[in-house]
């Protein structure tokens, strides 16, 4: 019998993978709001970064399993910074909320 949406969800919820795909999202999504807020393109980044534009590519696609040391370099490159923050359970339930 087919699961609901909502069970589906809440099962995927009890998967790890589940959890870094959002975190490489939430990172991803940044580095693109900075870089269109600085007008950057991805070959500039990869110039600031020394690497490839296909290796930026991967990374904002979360094709990549970046390091935080990966992350730090990305933000550093975008005269930015990582900040890494645990949120309790109250906090996260709130911003899943937010998110849906």
């Amino acid at each position: 019998m087919p699961k609901s949406f909502p069970e589906l969800f809440q099962q995927a919820e009890g998967h790890e993978d589940y959890w870094l795909a959002g975190a490489i999202l939430e990172f991803t999504e940044a580095v693109v709001r900075e870089m269109e807020r600085q007008g950057m393109s991805r070959t500039e980044l990869a110039q600031r970064l020394g690497a490839t534009p296909a290796y930026v590519t991967k990374i904002l696609r979360g094709k990549v399993n970046f390091t935080l040391a990966t992350m730090v370099k990305m933000a550093r490159a975008l005269d930015s910074e990582v900040h890494v923050q645990l949120i309790g359970p109250a906090r996260a339930a709130e911003k899943r909320a937010h998110a849906r």
